[in-house]
């Protein structure tokens, strides 16, 4: 059967049409928070977020306890409300130094997707910038589409495969 690399193609537009993603976070005593995020994603598939300290998610992120992230397509473009494409991650987290070639670099990417507003950002104190790197994943494109991203592929998945979880 020849490799159907439309699922790829679907993934990475969903990766490219998102520009925020929600960060899944949990504070000392794993309560856990949801909240949104602007990102930019590197050419390892990593993301960074780029957020204030006043936020409680900040704290979280700094303690070095894994996250989850989700990337899910709009819902006005969604066909089915049930059936939405989205990407979740599990993640390590680490922060990146203010003043550093990869803070500059990457703040660099922020304002080219982001505009000037990065520019009063990036002077703001409370801003810190961390890297979130994704470990298990997954992708559902709709009904019974389901795939487990293992090393940067995909391998298809169903309902037997995860004990219907």
């Amino acid at each position: 059967m020849p490799h159907d690399p439309q699922p790829e193609a679907e993934l990475d537009a969903l990766r490219n049409s998102c520009r925020s993603l929600i960060l899944a976070t949990t504070d000392t005593a794993g309560t856990p928070q949801a909240s949104p995020a602007p990102f930019v994603r590197d050419a390892q598939n990593r993301y960074h977020v780029f957020v204030s300290s006043l936020s409680p998610h900040t704290a979280h992120l700094a303690s070095g306890r894994p996250i989850g992230i989700l990337l899910v397509e709009d819902e006005s473009d969604a066909l089915q409300i049930f059936a939405r494409r989205r990407l979740s991650h599990t993640c390590a987290v680490e922060e990146i130094e203010r003043g550093t070639a990869d803070w500059d670099a990457c703040l660099v990417r922020f304002g080219e997707r982001f505009g000037a507003v990065i520019d009063l950002l990036r002077n703001l104190p409370d801003f810190r910038l961390f890297r979130l790197m994704p470990k298990a994943g997954r992708f559902v494109r709709g009904f019974g589409q389901a795939y487990r991203i293992v090393d940067g592929s995909l391998q298809a998945i169903g309902p037997r495969d995860e004990g219907g979880g």
